[in-house]
């Protein structure tokens, strides 16, 4: 087996991995991420499988199968190829080159975003569904084409998909743990007009409301093609809010920090807890994890939104990866440094 800068070399058929398969895979996904994270540190990216932490690669390979894991190791290396290009800097949150926006419609935000300069897309999170099986709907646009994805694992091949009834046939491949399809003009034009998404995958969907799609389209083909999507404001689609001047760079501090979930409690530490601080004025941390090596069973995020509200994610299960795990976006700062919703108490202090 090569390792290589372009991806995984070969490809296996659907077989499990084994510990000399992983250990060369958490090898091969590390020296690619650090490559990468020394030309340009914001390629760092724990949600896209973009880090230096060689168990959890390990762990996430011997839950998955050969074809699932060499999908990952090309994804792994695209992405480090694409952030770490001289020409394709990926942005820092507080670069003015980056670009975040929110559209709403129908009780329900999409979230459009730039991951590059040149690559946006416009994503929907439906709580309603169970992560890995349709939560994320997402639109891609790069080079003059556009792209359909979803966190419905193992869903490759070709899908009859439906907009208000109307069949579009697509070919969806999987990448890591989601499948991706590339998508016509016709199709997007009838998402952007219609009512409701169904990706048909199983006799019940999955199906969602299309409210808003056409704004949070046109807002992604504009943050693609540079255009900033302040020209577009209407009561649906507000504009970007301003940047915060920046500040300094993140920081890790020891605190004392707890989540409780659902009535138990999954983080209890005093003084030892590494707590993350973005420090660019929006008040966004994770607490026991320090976002580069240190990845224990349970971590969360808490994102406050500036309105006296804040959202918040955990990973969910002992050594997942990423903080998909969506716990609301109603949490209340109350006493000690502890914000909470009617499900979760997130916790972090000096």
């Amino acid at each position: 087996m090569v390792l290589s800068a372009a991806g995984i070399s070969p490809a296996f058929a659907d077989e499990p991995t084994d510990e000399n398969f992983c250990d060369w895979y958490s090898a091969f996904s590390v020296a690619i991420a650090h490559k990468a994270i020394t030309q340009n540190p914001d390629c760092l990216d724990f949600g896209r499988g973009l880090h230096e932490n060689k168990d959890m690669h390990f762990s996430w390979c011997m839950r998955n199968t050969k074809e699932t894991v060499t999908g990952a190791g090309r994804h792994i290396a695209d992405l480090a190829e694409q952030c770490s290009a001289p020409s394709n800097p990926r942005p820092a949150q507080n670069n003015p080159d980056a670009f975040a926006a929110k559209v709403a419609a129908g009780g329900q935000t999409w979230m459009v975003e730039r991951l590059i300069p040149g690559v946006c897309y416009a994503e929907l999170i439906d709580n309603s569904k169970q992560e890995y099986f349709g939560r994320m709907i997402r639109f891609e646009f790069s080079d003059g084409q556009y792209r359909l994805v979803s966190d419905f694992s193992r869903a490759d091949g070709m899908h009859n998909v439906l907009v208000d009834g109307r069949g579009f046939r697509t070919h969806f491949e999987q990448v890591s743990d989601a499948v991706t399809a590339t998508v016509g003009q016709d199709f997007i034009a009838a998402v952007k007009r219609g009512s409701r998404l169904n990706l048909n995958f199983e006799p019940d969907g999955p199906g969602y409301s299309l409210s808003g799609s056409a704004a949070a389209l046109d807002m992604m083909l504009d943050c693609a093609s540079g255009r900033q999507a302040a020209a577009r404001q209407t009561a649906t689609q507000p504009a970007p809010p301003p940047a915060s001047p920046p500040t300094r760079e993140p920081s890790v501090i020891q605190g004392s920090c707890r989540l409780i979930v659902d009535g138990m409690t999954y983080i209890d530490r005093r003084g030892d807890c590494p707590i993350w601080m973005e420090n660019d004025g929006s008040g966004r941390l994770w607490i026991n994890t320090n976002r580069v090596n240190d990845m224990p069973d349970y971590f969360a995020e808490l994102s406050p939104d500036g309105n006296g509200f804040a959202s918040g994610h955990w990973n969910g299960e002992p050594g997942a990866t990423h903080a998909q795990g969506w716990l609301g976006d109603d949490f209340q700062l109350g006493k000690g440094g502890c914000w909470s919703n009617s499900r979760a108490t997130i916790c972090a202090a000096r």
